[in-house]
This record gives structure tokens, sequence and C-alpha cells, in this order.
């Protein structure tokens, strides 16, 4: 018998490439929300949850795409990077509170969940070493070019949300001498958010 000309299967790499292909056509026509959260790399453990636990949970819960990036030599914190498919992307405006808004996203509602994860996880520290200060951190990695749309013209945005929320809001270049700021990349911004609690 000859061959009848079908190709065969490297079963090897089909899960990965049915991976691939199942986010593409997930994408489509949709627009990709990324968001990238700094987390403190002593308490990475308690945030990712025995077996991924906590990770899981929250993949589940969102129906986004949570993945901890490897470490960056001499940075003091873990990138987790969260993102999901938009198609129908909402604007909004800044104004008023923000507690009764509801997630616009499943990225979006999977930060707000791994903020959470990552300041139970702090505080808990926090109460086993007395040195730690009572406030709450957040430290977000933003493209320069995305900047602009956390502080507005003439510095709007950033006044308002500073105003609303009560918290420091700062956005800084990255220092490329600093090796904490080694988890940025070339073109990131760190947006910091601090408060006392």
């Amino acid at each position: 018998m000859g061959e009848t000309g079908k190709r065969t299967r490297r079963h090897d790499n089909d899960n990965k490439n049915q991976k691939r292909r199942t986010e593409r056509g997930e994408q489509g026509d949709a627009e990709l929300v990324v968001y990238r959260i700094l987390c403190p790399a002593n308490v990475i453990g308690s945030v990712i949850g025995k077996s991924g636990k906590n990770i899981n949970s929250i993949r589940q819960n969102t129906g986004s795409k949570v993945k901890v990036v490897d470490p960056f030599p001499g940075a003091k914190d873990r990138v987790i990077l969260i993102y999901c498919y938009v198609k129908n992307k909402e604007d909004l405006e800044v104004d008023g509170e923000f507690n009764d808004s509801k997630p616009l996203c499943a990225a979006q509602n999977a930060l707000l969940k791994m903020h959470e994860t990552i300041s139970n996880c702090v505080a808990s520290f926090r109460e086993s070493d007395s040195k730690h200060k009572e406030r709450e951190v957040c430290q977000l990695l933003v493209p320069t070019s995305q900047s602009s749309n956390v502080i507005g013209k003439s510095g709007v945005i950033i006044k308002k949300l500073r105003s609303v929320t009560g918290a420091n809001i700062k956005v800084t270049a990255k220092n490329a001498s600093d090796p904490n700021h080694s988890c940025a990349l070339e073109f990131d911004n760190f947006v910091l958010k601090e408060c006392l609690i």
C-alpha cells in the first residue's frame, strides 16, 4: 500500500497548538486588555496558594487569564500578568464614587480580586512582623503611552482619583539604575497607590 497523503501529527505539541488556536479564536475582533500588578516577592507563595489554589480560583471566578511572571534579578517584586479579550469596551468617566461600579471586564475583575489577595497576604505578613507601617500599597506597571490616561490633561484625572479615593497616587518613570525597577520594561511607568489603613 502507498501513502495516503495524510500528514502525521506530533502528539507532544498538540496541547500547546490547541491552546494557541483557542486563544486566537477567543480574540477574533476583540481588544486585548492587560494589567500588570506587582506583588512583594516575600508573599508571592501565599498569593499563589497551595498548588495554585488562589490564582486558579481567580481565573475560574473571573474568566480571565492570570500568570505570575518569572522573577527578575534584583527586583523585590514579582509581576502578575492579568488579561482578557473584550469585544464591547465601555469608556468610564472619572466622577462620583467608584464603590458601586462593577468591573468593566474580566481582567479588571481579576485585578481587583488579585489586589485584595495581595493586600490580605501582606496584612498577614505584617501581623507577624511589627516593623511594618499600617499602610496599603498597590503598584501597577503601565506603558508610558497609557500613563496619560491615568494622569489626564494637567493632572485632572489623577487629582480626581486622589480626591475620590483618599489615596496617594503617583506615576513615576522607570529608573534603570534601581534594581527594584528591573521588573519593568523599557517603556513602563510605575503607578503607585498608597493609603493608610
